[in-house]
């Protein structure tokens, strides 16, 4: 029997080889692909979703536009001479932004339109009317107007007040009224007694002052008002106890709320009044001689009968702290006096002849809707005046120094 040679098996290219060999060239392909995804899918992610994000700023802005107007406010400043006074012939304008409200109302802030003689609003599609003031609000900075026969689109208040985070929208308009806008969010909440303000991160162009800030949803969560700073007359001066701004800051929509109700319902808000006038108490710094220090706020006069007067604050007295807040100069005094509502009960420190005092003073209501100090014929605070020296202002410094109340620097005060 003849031996059979063995047989030694070799794949060739057969059924299974053959497929191999097809789809190689194709499964290579798609690993590159997918490698490549893998490295471009962070950037397309982030670049969908900053479209997805302008989109939706756009649609708002889109949407809110035609609630937004300008505001143009005029006045006649009067000139003072040794034997008289005479109105000026030439005309002093402000520019400022408004939110529409109403269907014919328009809110908008208190430093746009104070003292006033003529406003008028310029609409989106540039149709301008003679405006109305119904009210205003110094202390909280918002003024209501209304526009006979204009028809404009309201915004919604927002369901919700802002809180820390949030993204906002800016909306106004610009000299010119050139429209603007800007996208950032809250970064902090200023707290002051019966006052709060709100920090964004937005850019806010001059004019935008009384413009809307909207929410994610296209709602108003409140209105800009600029740099830290309350509202003066046109022609006012003693701009000498300003406080430097340079950061921007809203006004929150549960103050807007409650002042739009006041001033639709009563045409005024109802503020505060202590009964004293006061001067600028500081002490010059030893180190750098030009530059002042707070102290406080120095008692020229008080009423009798009044609050203070019946607290037991004098003539010469420096009222060093209100309600818990450390006070620094008089307007800031003042401001916060006329939030407080007539019949508030606060607590006040004050030094008399180098002793401390303290006391609850109650407030009355005070008789003007603009506070005397926001007068264009208040007495400001020149360069020396209310100046403290020596021993005293050491002792008063002392008195200040022991309370046990939040300081704040200069800046962090609003006029």
């Amino acid at each position: 029997m003849r031996n059979s040679p063995a047989r030694h098996v070799v794949s060739g290219p057969g059924r299974c080889g053959s497929t191999w060999v097809r789809i190689a060239p194709a499964l290579l392909r798609l690993i590159g692909v997918l490698a490549i995804l893998s490295i471009a899918a962070p950037g397309l992610r982030a670049q969908g979703t900053l479209s997805a994000i302008e989109s939706d700023v756009d649609q708002i802005v889109r949407r809110a536009r035609p609630s937004l107007v300008t505001v143009i406010s005029q006045r006649y400043p009067l000139l003072h001479y040794a034997t008289r006074v005479v109105r000026s012939s030439r005309v002093y304008s402000r520019v400022g932004s408004g939110v529409a409200i109403g269907a014919d109302e328009v809110l908008t802030t208190a430093s746009v339109v104070l003292e006033a003689e003529k406003i008028f609003v310029v609409t989106d599609n540039k149709l301008q009317v003679e405006a109305v003031l119904v009210g205003l609000d110094p202390i909280h900075n918002v003024a209501l107007l209304r526009v006979p026969g204009l028809e404009l689109p309201a915004l919604r208040y927002a369901s919700r007040a802002p809180e820390l985070g949030d993204w906002v929208i800016a909306l106004g308009t610009s000299y010119g009224a050139a429209p603007t806008q800007s996208v950032g969010n809250i970064s902090y909440r200023w707290l002051e007694p019966r006052l709060t303000l709100l920090q964004i991160t937005n850019q806010v162009y001059p004019g935008n002052s009384g413009g809307a800030v909207l929410n994610s949803r296209g709602e108003l969560v409140g209105l800009v008002q600029g740099e830290l700073d309350s509202p003066r007359l046109a022609n006012s001066e003693g701009d000498s106890d300003r406080r430097p701004g340079g950061v921007s800051f809203i006004i929150p929509l549960q103050e807007v709320r409650a002042v739009h109700a006041a001033l639709r319902r009563e045409g005024r808000v109802h503020l505060g009044w202590m009964g004293v006038s006061t001067r600028a108490g500081y002490v010059n710094s030893e180190t750098q001689p030009e530059l002042r220090v707070p102290l406080g706020a120095i008692v020229e006069a008080t009423k009798p009968g009044g609050p203070a007067d019946l607290a037991g604050v004098q003539v010469g007295d420096l009222i060093v702290a209100f309600d818990g807040e450390r006070v620094e100069y008089p307007e800031q005094l003042a401001r916060w006096v006329g939030a407080a509502p007539p019949g508030t009960t606060v607590r006040l420190v004050w030094a008399h002849k180098d002793m401390r005092r303290e006391g609850r003073v109650t407030m009355g209501e005070s008789p003007t809707m603009i506070p005397t100090w926001m007068s264009r014929d208040s007495t400001a605070s020149g360069p020396s005046a209310g100046a403290v020296r020596g021993a005293d202002a050491e002792a008063r410094a002392r008195h200040t120094r022991g309370e046990p109340v939040r300081s704040r620097s200069p800046k962090d005060s609003m006029r």
